[in-house]
C-alpha cells in the first residue's frame, strides 16, 4: 500500500474519537482501526487512544454504569499512536494528519440516547483542526470492570479537509470513505 492510503487510513482511525482530556496525561483505554479501500486493495490502520466520561450527577439518561447519565464524554486518538501494515504507510498518514501540527484526533460527546443496550451518540469530531457533527451507534455493556463500549461509523475523509492519496502516477487511489470500528472498557 502507498504512503498517501496509510496517511489516509490514519485519518480515518482518528475520527472515531469521544472527547478526552489529553491522551498523554490518561493510560490508553480504547482500540480503534480504520480501514478503507483503493484502487489497488483494501487497508487498515490502527491506533489506541482514550475515552473519558465524567458522570452525570443527575437528570441524564442511564447507561450501563452510570446510573445518573452521563455529563461529558471525551475521545482522544493521538495521530502518532496509528499503525499501519508498513511504515512507509505509517509515514504517508502522519503527513497527511499533519501530525507535526494535528496531534491528536478528538470526539466531543454533546448528546446521547439509550434504547437498551444501545446509544446513539451525538458529537463533534476534529480532525486536523476541522470540526464537524458526528452521530453513531454504540453497544454499552456493563462488566465489573467498568463499561464496555463498541461502535462503528464510515467518514469522508475529505469533509475533514484530507484529501485521499494518489501515489504511483495516479495508478493507487485512496477512497475517500473509511470505517471506523473501536473497542474500549471505561472505569466508572
Amino acid at each position: 500500500m502507498s504512503r498517501r492510503a496509510g496517511t489516509l487510513m490514519t485519518l480515518c482511525a482518528g475520527l472515531v474519537v469521544l472527547q478526552a482530556q489529553s491522551a498523554a496525561a490518561q493510560q490508553p483505554n480504547a482500540d480503534f482501526n480504520v480501514s478503507g479501500t483503493s484502487t489497488v486493495r483494501g487497508w487498515t490502520c490502527s491506533a489506541r487512544g482514550v475515552i473519558a466520561v465524567t458522570p452525570a450527577k443527575s437528570g441524564a439518561q442511564a447507561v450501563p454504569g452510570y446510573a445518573s447519565g452521563v455529563q461529558t464524554a471525551t475521545v482522544t486518538v493521538p495521530v502518532k499512536a496509528f499503525k499501519c501494515p508498513n511504515d512507509e504507510m505509517t509515514q504517508h498518514l502522519l503527513e497527511a494528519m499533519k501530525a507535526d501540527k494535528f496531534s491528536e484526533i478528538v470526539y466531543r460527546l454533546e448528546k446521547y440516547e439509550v434504547a437498551g443496550a444501545q446509544a446513539q451518540a451525538t458529537g463533534t469530531m476534529t480532525i486536523t483542526g476541522v470540526s464537524q457533527p458526528l452521530s453513531f451507534p454504540i453497544a454499552l455493556k456493563a462488566s465489573p470492570q467498568g463499561v464496555q463500549v463498541e461502535g462503528s461509523t464510515r467518514l469522508d475523509m475529505t469533509k475533514f479537509g484530507v484529501e485521499p492519496p494518489v501515489v504511483m502516477l495516479g495508478l493507487l487511489k485512496v477512497g475517500p470513505q473509511i470505517r471506523i470500528e473501536f473497542k474500549a472498557l471505561v472505569a466508572p
